[in-house]
């Protein structure tokens, strides 16, 4: 699977939608608000979160869409993830899984339908020190052949199976941080492959 770069265009970049997508049972325990999975979640001092989303390709392998850093990104530069962020308090986020069909969109334009489960949580220590605990989402999109990215942010994604992940990793062609790797690992796991 070939990268596809960011191609400029003279649209403006997309704006706050309306995010109306459903959830199952599993996650009903994250349609909370960040101050309660704070709590919750203590002694964590930021939440974050991550959406997997796949498609299949034509031969029907699953397919996880990856985003690269751009290079002139602080943190991370030129390094894959998947769309995601930091949590939000009300009034720009709800609950937490407002917080991951924020993300989902502002990262790539992507509208999340449904958030199908939980892959895992990653800890982590922040730059300046603080402790995150990132909550890692399957997710359901309208369209996944309809990603725009916010070049400030990424420059280029790629929908990658299985075996040419470890492929990429193992060449050293894609770069992603090491709790990212593992995550990716568990999501493929988890969707039975």
């Amino acid at each position: 699977m070939s990268a596809v770069p960011y191609i400029p265009s003279d649209q403006p970049p997309p704006a706050l939608v309306d995010h109306t997508y459903a959830f199952t049972p599993e996650v009903e325990q994250y349609n909370k608000p960040l101050e309660e999975i704070i709590l919750l979640n203590a002694p964590r001092d930021t939440i974050g979160v991550g959406a997997f989303v796949y498609k299949l390709s034509p031969s029907g392998e699953p397919l996880l869409l990856l985003i690269r850093r751009s290079a002139s990104e602080s943190a991370y530069p030129e390094m894959f993830e998947v769309p995601g962020g930091g949590a939000e308090a009300p009034p720009i986020d709800a609950t937490l899984l407002d917080s991951v069909a924020r993300e989902l969109f502002e990262e790539t334009g992507l509208v999340a339908t449904r958030i199908v489960k939980l892959i895992d949580t990653a800890d982590f220590q922040g730059r300046r020190g603080d402790l995150w605990r990132k909550f890692n989402f399957e997710i359901e999109v309208q369209d996944s052949e309809s990603v725009v990215l916010q070049p400030s942010e990424h420059d280029e994604f790629k929908w990658v199976g299985k075996e040419e992940f470890e492929r990429l990793i193992a060449s050293g062609e894609m770069r992603t941080m090491p709790s990212q790797q593992i995550t990716i690992r568990r999501a493929f796991d988890a969707y039975g492959l």
